[in-house]
């Protein structure tokens, strides 16, 4: 136990972890662990603390609705407001009763003695709590003056600390990248041409150049495209990703998965893989772009899905929290049987919607239950669906 974190869970047992366990089962270290809950606690209390520095103390004391928070301010407030409050009260800093929010006593909201403990058993992952700290900072305008949350998320200021996030050094993002990258090497053909969306930091791109160098697989990889709908992404994967993935044969595109791909000069049945982490939750129709993707896969080719998802529709992720002052995340199409909230799907859901997209056959890495029955905390998953 680590005194400032509490208890620390257990990893999950190798029986659980299906076929390629023995390799999963090393994401499970002492210091992810910690890092993990770490992570969660300190995301609590930042939340608790932004609510107070809004002004709320007073009312989450006596008990206050999410109605009653809401008025006054800008609308846009409602969605984040309404995943921050079951969250909080899912970490027990508020109680909920009859949806009246009321604060538990004087809650413990330091900081300090979390970043001491992960100092302590996984040093180096400070950014995580730097990142959790500059949202806390820049984002009161989105509650204030109705100010987009994307702009205040993604300036100059934070964008170094989302870059440091978003790699494979850090132990709360790697299980995302390792997962989709034993999907993707799998019946991965010679000469295959893979597309990878929203590639974004290219931390993922870096994963397949070293593990397919070290076991002798990159070789099948006749192209490897690297798409992002951001500008800032793309102009620095096109100056600096090369250098840092020897080997991969890179091509660049700027691509918007919200779009019609046939729009963007991409093929219809031109690709072997079609590979995207933590991408596809945020496609405003979702069924439109899984048949959009499916139609530009080879037969037999593979959609590889590396996402978040959760155990069921009202389990508040603590790393939702960036993510839901941003439009693309809370703007979607909902579906009243796969999708019925916006935000990471449930593997049943992620099932649901690739099927009814017409992919005919869909796999977990590893499989969800009753693996997220018995640890409800593990939330990534590889997924691979055959066109």
């Amino acid at each position: 136990m680590v005194p400032a974190l509490g208890p620390i869970g257990a990893p999950p047992s190798l029986d659980l972890l299906g076929p390629k366990g023995p390799e999963i089962s090393q994401l499970f270290t002492r210091p992810f662990l910690v890092v993990h809950r770490a992570s969660e606690l300190y995301t609590a209390r930042i939340c608790l603390l932004l609510l107070f520095d809004l002004g709320w103390e007073a009312q989450l004391r006596v008990g206050t609705s999410l109605d009653e928070l809401c008025q006054g301010r800008p609308e846009q407030v409602r969605k984040p407001l309404a995943w921050m409050l079951p969250f909080l009260a899912a970490e027990d800093l508020l109680t909920v009763r009859d949806g009246v929010y009321v604060l538990n006593g004087e809650p413990d909201l330091d900081l300090a003695g979390i970043r001491a403990a992960v100092d302590q058993e996984a040093p180096g992952h400070g950014v995580n709590f730097d990142l959790l700290d500059g949202v806390r900072a820049r984002i009161r305008p989105f509650f204030t003056e109705g100010r987009p949350g994307e702009g205040l998320l993604f300036d100059l200021t934070l964008f170094p600390l989302w870059l440091s996030y978003f790699r494979n050094e850090n132990l709360c993002y790697l299980p995302n990248n390792l997962l989709s990258l034993l999907a993707l090497r799998e019946q991965l053909p010679e000469g295959a041409r893979v597309l990878e969306l929203g590639a974004g930091a290219g931390s993922f791109a870096q994963l397949v150049a070293r593990k397919g160098a070290e076991a002798g697989w990159l070789s099948r990889i006749a192209e490897y495209r690297f798409t992002d709908v951001a500008p800032t992404f793309l102009r620095r994967a096109q100056r600096e990703l090369k250098a840092v993935t020897p080997g991969l044969p890179l091509t660049f595109q700027a691509l918007d998965l919200n779009h019609p791909l046939g729009d963007q000069g991409i093929e219809a049945a031109s690709f072997d893989v079609i590979v995207g982490v933590n991408v596809l939750h945020v496609a405003q129709d979702l069924e439109a772009t899984l048949r959009d993707l499916r139609s530009r896969l080879k037969p037999g080719g593979r959609l590889v899905i590396g996402e978040c998802v959760k155990s069921d529709w009202h389990q508040p992720l603590y790393l939702e929290f960036f993510f839901t002052f941003i439009r693309s995340f809370t703007e979607v199409q909902l579906d009243p049987d796969w999708r019925p909230a916006h935000g990471f799907l449930s593997p049943e859901a992620w099932d649901k919607a690739l099927r009814h997209a017409g992919f005919p056959a869909v796999a977990f890495i590893p499989p969800p239950r009753p693996l997220m029955d018995r640890h409800p905390a593990f939330n990534a998953t590889g997924i691979t669906a055959w066109a």
